[in-house]
């Protein structure tokens, strides 16, 4: 079966549940083509609207280590504030980061 659309990332992904995007977290361990020790947060659109096999990036955050685990998970709040929900990222120093994703794409 073919790739219908992609992004070239060593990263940890998570999906957002009701909205079209994708998290990619730079992943723990692994060395990019760049061989770059930078470590990221970048948020996808998922457009299939569109012909183009790559995925729209629309946010990029730094983060403060690579990601061992990412998970985007609903706000049961129903706040506007967090309408996408919220991404945390286990991270390779053990801590638990935590980002508005709607704060990012804005």
């Amino acid at each position: 079966m073919a790739c219908i659309k992609g992004v070239n990332r060593s990263a940890s992904v998570a999906l957002a549940p009701d909205a079209p995007y994708l998290a990619a977290g730079t992943m723990a361990g692994a060395v990019d083509l760049s061989f770059s020790s930078s470590a990221n947060l970048e948020i996808f659109k998922l457009d299939f609207q569109s012909d183009d096999q790559e995925l729209p990036l629309v946010a990029e955050c730094p983060s403060s280590d690579r990601f061992n685990r990412l998970s985007w998970g609903k706000n049961g709040s129903g706040s506007e504030d967090f309408a996408l929900g919220l991404v945390a990222g286990g991270m390779v120093d053990g801590n638990i980061d935590i980002w508005n994703p709607l704060t990012l794409i804005r």
